[in-house]
């Protein structure tokens, strides 16, 4: 068991598999969620409950956050009940959130005046790679403050990577779903172009998938 104290807000189809692993690779935990219902897990494996944000960040050491976007984010942190109110100097949040590069770098400044070290961190690998600890974890930030969370990182995550400064972990993550839309746009347009052209499209979706 480590000293460190983890906070988890976010218990979804992502967050809760996450912060299981989390608590499974021997974390102290306490974990928040609109719906106190997703939690159920992690409580009976030890974890205790926050009642709010705030509540959270009193006692936690390092905070991950994994909500639905930069709203949501931006509420958690500086609302009434949020982390803001409550963090700890020298403590670090890290945001799972597929977000937003420019409020992260906004929040982190305004965290920096408290002391507290703000970093972005979205993940890549879907519901069954949180499930299994098979994550992409693309982390911007500090580089120091990384590597001495790279083994926890790791608890959840397989491939770890350091993107450099604040928000660059955001752009990858946004670049990389990019990339996949596009991909799904192209070979959809191919496949409509080749079954207009007179092509049987199980013959054209087998040689697309059979070629170099």
């Amino acid at each position: 068991m480590t000293d460190t104290t983890v906070g988890f807000i976010g218990l979804g189809n992502m967050g809760g598999g996450m912060s299981m692993n989390i608590a499974r690779g021997g974390y102290n935990m306490v974990v928040h969620d609109l719906n106190r219902d997703t939690a159920t897990q992690l409580l009976e494996y030890g974890a205790e409950w926050a009642e709010s944000p705030k509540e959270l960040a009193e006692v936690s050491d390092v905070i991950f956050t994994s909500l639905p976007g930069p709203a949501e984010v931006e509420a958690v942190a500086t609302g009434d009940e949020g982390l803001m109110k409550g963090i700890k100097p020298g403590s670090v949040w890290l945001d799972l959130s597929t977000s937003s590069p420019t409020l992260i770098r906004r929040l982190a400044g305004v965290f920096a005046e408290k002391g507290v070290t703000v970093m972005d961190a979205p993940v890549s690998g879907g519901v069954r790679g949180a499930q299994h600890g098979r994550l992409a974890i693309m982390v911007g930030g500090d580089e120091k403050v990384f590597e001495k969370l790279r083994p926890l990182l790791e608890s959840f995550g397989d491939r770890v990577t350091h993107t450099g400064d604040i928000g660059s972990g955001s752009i990858c993550k946004l670049m990389h779903n990019s990339v996949g839309y596009g991909m799904q746009m192209i070979l959809s347009e191919c496949l409509t172009l080749g079954v207009k052209a007179g092509v049987d499209p199980e013959k054209l979706v087998e040689c697309i998938r059979n070629g170099s």
